[in-house]
């Protein structure tokens, strides 16, 4: 076992997280061929990322060039940098919170999956006292890059309930 609680699996060439290690519970992204798993280390990042803490999310992220984000605060983002900036910027207006994930759908394959949820979030912004809700409908595809599976797009939105047409127009 490595420092944090990641082992390596009986082949030896791939990490695996050990549930209840430190690994686990923090969300240290590392090698794992589970992709549920992978998808429930993103839940509990988000679950520090209300509290202001982008890390564990930003671990989690693709490093490459074509990684792209939309989040409901503004314009698409491509590349690292760009969405790494967005990713500190969101977490910065948050200063404590909670959030609960259900999911809709997931699927993979060896290289790639998705999943589809809906977040809960109770958070505090810096100018509150108490908390606020906030729900997000999010769509993540996930990629193994160099045996890790990371975000390589998300989307999330404040659509959960059925809208009227009228509501996409830009009028």
């Amino acid at each position: 076992m490595t420092p944090g609680g990641a082992t390596l699996d009986p082949s030896g060439d791939r990490k695996v997280v050990v549930p209840g290690s430190r690994a686990w519970q923090e969300g240290i992204a590392v090698a794992d061929d589970d992709f549920e798993a992978t998808v429930e280390t993103y839940r509990r990042a988000l679950a520090t990322f209300v509290k202001g803490d982008p890390g564990q999310v930003l671990e989690l992220v693709s490093l490459r060039d074509d990684v792209t984000l939309a989040n409901p605060l503004g314009p698409p983002r491509l590349g690292r940098s760009g969405v790494e900036k967005a990713i500190i910027e969101v977490a910065s207006h948050f200063t404590d919170g909670s959030v609960r994930c259900e999911q809709v759908s997931s699927y993979a394959t060896p290289e790639l999956g998705y999943v589809v949820q809906i977040e809960r979030y109770e958070v505090r912004l810096p100018d509150q006292e108490e908390t606020s809700p906030s729900t997000l409908r999010a769509t993540m595809i996930f990629r193994r890059e160099e045996g890790t599976w990371r975000v390589v797009h998300r989307h999330a939105d404040t659509i959960t309930t059925p809208q009227p047409i009228h509501t996409v127009l830009d009028t």
